[in-house]
């Protein structure tokens, strides 16, 4: 699969890893299993700097609302997007249509992303 997912109960941290490129139906699979954990609540980590996400509006704008539902009445977790400086214009527009879900931003680093979260989290 071309997304690496890795959740960490012990750290509520969620961290997931695009590699090549993914489909809307690659990503819908690994929120299913992300769903299926009760994690929604937790810190998140996802790089797509060294991947391609092939994805449409429709797609993003499903996938947020999926999201949305998944979590029910559980405040989602702060997420940190790691991009590549040329690219993410993606990212964006997912951000932009989940604006106001969870705390939410864009990082060039992996190292900055964790900083962000960790200084974003509740304790």
């Amino acid at each position: 699969m071309p997304i690496y997912l890795d959740i960490s109960h012990p750290d509520r941290l969620v961290v997931a890893v695009i590699h090549g490129t993914v489909t809307g139906e690659d990503i819908l699979g690994v929120v299913k299993q992300f769903a299926a954990t009760g994690a929604w609540q937790y810190r998140k980590i996802i790089d797509v700097s060294i991947g391609t996400a092939i994805i449409d509006e429709k797609g993003l704008e499903s996938l947020g609302a999926i999201a949305r539902a998944n979590a029910g009445n559980t405040t989602r977790g702060p997420t940190a997007f790691v991009v590549d400086p040329a690219r993410g214009k993606v990212v964006e527009q997912f951000i932009k249509m989940t604006d106001g879900d969870r705390p939410v931003k864009t990082f060039h680093s992996i190292h900055d992303a964790r900083k962000w979260l960790n200084e974003n989290t509740k304790p």
